[in-house]
């Protein structure tokens, strides 16, 4: 579906820049987290030093099936415009996601506004006034549909928030917005990211099956190829499940890393915040701008600074790039899984063997049942402005929702006592690390061979049917998914979680990295069949319409969405 003329500015074909130098050689790039609520500095990087692949090894003719590493080399070298990747998307998107239905809402005018802003950007005028343009200056992204962006619809996917219109940008958004990133559109997401099912998008391997978690939409666009980057929120494995489900990457990182302000929340102590690509480094390089310390989400001071060189994109190589790397083997899920889970599991296994590393078996801490109280309490907390519009749910999450506002009838000790609990798992979690000498644990991204969309709908994140997650979101420490292949019973993805310590996200990527480049299963794509839609556009308009979805309360350590003001309100 073509753009109108109105919003197409200046009617460039979507070939027309492919190979041409229109912008100017790019001699070098810059990464930094780049947001206005960062007080870290910003990293500079030439684009040969960060390991981007060069423009000339990148034999892809269309534009959408681009990684974003191949992306950004393009783009940094003027071998491709910000227009023609955005064009190759919006096409790639009409003709394709009836089926899928990836998209809540796109907003082509504002994306278009924003790609020829990167191209100035990127020109070599650009980079004479204003500097060295990030790395990620000029790709498209999708937004799960909990990040506030101002004049646009936030909605949870839910009706309950049909109208409302954001009045003030998410920390992270404004973060990658001001890196040059091209806001394309927003993500379904289970409503208000409480189940695991996703049931209104199709997973692109098999529409009949669910994308996996709440951030489901963000994976179905990803493997869809709509996109080159997203973002996701993980509450209870929201970012692992749909990327073990959709065979793409994940990173969830450690709690604080990423500030969630301004982001709707689920649980507040829970939530994390993270980018999601088709590989590690896709990912990686979208993480490196995401990253800073935000006076609105105190978390993040307690975050260490990002690598001075920034997160890494390229592997080492060698014959044994994993030697001297301990990995711990988390029995209970791996024993759990199905023949062909299992298989898949195993062969992984057997690759980190052959590129050098040891593997132990490990048994993760079991979370008492007591800390499930803290979960509901603060889900409830929020969504208890919202109780005389219950029936505006789906039925489900109705259900699931009223049990939350009764939970707020908890006692405080009780609460009190979930987070003590919450404290002894992190230290059991911990120990079990030192015990055992590890550098990562290993746990299987899903424990079903698939699950059919409607089969899993109303399950509550809580619940953690569909994979074991929850040990990653009480403890905070970051995770990274990685796809291990695709099952011979039913040909859908199947991932691996590689979890690590608090703050060692790098070590993660580069084991990741590692494993990737000796066996690409994240290359994978679906074959989808054409179905046209019209897709959902919606202009930018007056923030602050619509019902108020922020709590309240006054906003204490951990609270991550807008206060209720006439200028920061959600």
């Amino acid at each position: 579906m073509g753009e109108p003329a109105t919003e197409r500015r200046t009617g460039l074909s979507r070939r027309g820049f492919l190979g041409a130098a229109a912008l100017g050689a790019a001699g070098a790039a810059t990464l930094g987290a780049g947001g206005t609520a960062t007080a870290r500095p910003a990293v500079r990087h030439t684009a040969t030093t960060r390991g981007l692949p060069s423009p000339d090894s990148i034999t892809v003719t269309d534009p959408a099936l681009l990684g974003a590493v191949e992306a950004a080399s393009l783009l940094q070298t003027g071998r491709l415009h910000p227009r023609e990747l955005l064009d190759a998307c919006i096409s790639r998107s009409s003709a394709l996601d009836g089926e899928i239905g990836g998209w809540i809402r796109i907003y082509p005018e504002m994306a278009y506004e924003a790609a020829d802003a990167a191209a100035q950007r990127l020109s070599t005028k650009g980079r004479s006034t204003g500097g060295d343009a990030p790395l990620v200056c000029g790709i498209p992204l999708a937004l799960k549909d909990l990040f506030a962006v101002a004049g646009l619809p936030l909605t949870a996917s839910s009706r309950v928030l049909e109208g409302n219109i954001a009045a003030g940008d998410s920390t992270v958004w404004r973060q990658l917005r001001d890196s040059g990133m091209v806001l394309l559109g927003h993500a379904h997401t289970d409503e208000f990211a409480i189940g695991v099912a996703t049931e209104q998008v199709g997973n692109p391997w098999n529409t009949e099956f669910s994308p996996g978690g709440s951030s489901g939409g963000s994976a179905a666009l990803l493997a869809a190829r709509f996109v080159p980057l997203a973002t996701g929120t993980d509450t209870g494995g929201s970012l692992r499940l749909p990327a073990s489900a959709c065979g793409i990457t994940a990173i969830k990182p450690t709690f604080g890393l990423c500030s969630a302000y301004g982001v709707i929340p689920l649980t507040w102590t829970r939530d994390h915040v993270g980018p999601m690509g088709r590989s590690v480094a896709d990912a990686s390089l979208m993480l490196g701008h995401m990253t800073g310390t935000d006076p609105n989400f105190p978390a993040t001071y307690a975050a260490p600074a990002a690598p001075a060189e920034g997160y890494p994109l390229v592997a080492k190589g060698g014959g044994t790039p994993l030697a001297g790397k301990r990995f711990g083997v988390a029995r209970r899920s791996a024993d759990a899984l199905p023949s062909t889970l299992g298989t898949l599991f195993q062969q992984y296994l057997d690759l980190i063997r052959r590129l050098g590393g040891s593997v132990v078996d490990i048994s993760l801490p079991i979370a008492a049942p007591e800390l499930l109280t803290g979960d509901s309490a603060e889900m409830g907390s929020y969504h208890r402005q919202f109780s005389d519009r219950l029936g505006n749910y789906r039925l489900d999450n109705g259900a699931t929702v009223a049990g939350a506002l009764a939970a707020l009838a908890v006692p405080a000790i009780d609460y009190m006592t979930s987070a003590r609990n919450r404290m002894v798992y992190q230290h059991e979690y911990n120990r079990m690390f030192a015990d055992n000498d590890l550098d990562a644990v290993l746990v299987p991204g899903s424990k079903l061979d698939g699950a059919k969309r409607l089969e899993i709908a109303g399950i509550s994140v809580f619940g953690g049917t569909t994979g074991d997650v929850r040990w990653a979101n009480l403890t905070g420490t970051p995770v990274v998914c990685t796809p291990a292949g695709r099952s011979a019973a039913t040909g859908m993805p199947f991932g691996v979680q590689i979890g690590g310590r608090p703050w060692d996200e790098q070590t993660l990527i580069e084991i990741a990295l590692e494993l990737q480049a000796a066996r690409p299963d994240w290359q994978a794509a679906p074959t989808i069949a054409p179905a046209p839609r019209d897709l959902p556009r919606v202009r930018a308009t007056t923030p602050g319409a619509g019902p108020d979805p922020t709590n309240t309360d006054s906003i204490g350590f951990g609270f991550h969405f807008l206060p209720t003001t006439a200028t920061a309100q959600v």
